[in-house]
């Protein structure tokens, strides 16, 4: 059982979009209801005959993310790097179909051009195979020293929203030699 909130925070869907779904899988039964109001909570319907599918397709979502992530990790696999990160829609918990996943990458400037291109190259057919658009921006360390220097909106949100997959933080380059990358 859970309430609206859990399911919106849980789903990362807007609340509005939660409640119109919880109201029409009430209607045909596929979800039962208990309470009323604020205080309803919710849950699947284990014996509906799409029960059983739709766990399913949830558990196939949740396990193609966490592919999607571990080849992410993998693509950067034996390349030189400080960071490397995914931040935008899909960080926020905003992202709809169509929406690219944003990845950074933190590399010294002699590594960086190299080690971007690799983690695109690597993507390539694991993106069509996973069904995402991988969108791969590198920075170098003077690049983190000028965006931080001049509080670029797009790097107070990158720093705000990014979840690291492998590496440090990449605002913990400011300041940092890039001694030690790999």
């Amino acid at each position: 059982m859970l309430a609206s909130n859990e399911i919106v925070r849980k789903s990362r869907l807007v609340q509005e979009s939660v409640r119109k779904a919880l109201l029409n899988l009430v209607s045909i039964g596929i979800v039962s209801s208990s309470g009323s109001g604020r205080s309803s909570v919710y849950s699947l319907n284990a014996s509906h005959y799409f029960s059983p599918a739709l766990t399913e397709l949830f558990k196939a979502e949740s396990d193609r993310f966490s592919a999607i992530l571990d080849s992410v990790r993998q693509s950067a696999d034996g390349s030189p790097f400080f960071s490397l990160f995914y931040y935008g829609s899909v960080a926020r918990g905003e992202d709809r179909p169509e929406s690219d996943l944003d990845i950074g990458i933190v590399a010294r400037l002699d590594d960086l051009a190299s080690t971007t291109e690799r983690i695109r190259e690597n993507l390539r057919d694991l993106s069509e195979r996973f069904a995402f658009v991988p969108n791969v921006v590198g920075l170098d360390f003077a690049d983190i020293e000028r965006l931080e220097k001049e509080a670029d909106p797009w790097w107070k949100n990158v720093i705000s929203e990014a979840i690291v997959l492998s590496g440090k933080r990449p605002e913990d380059a400011i300041g940092a030699t890039g001694e030690g990358c790999g």
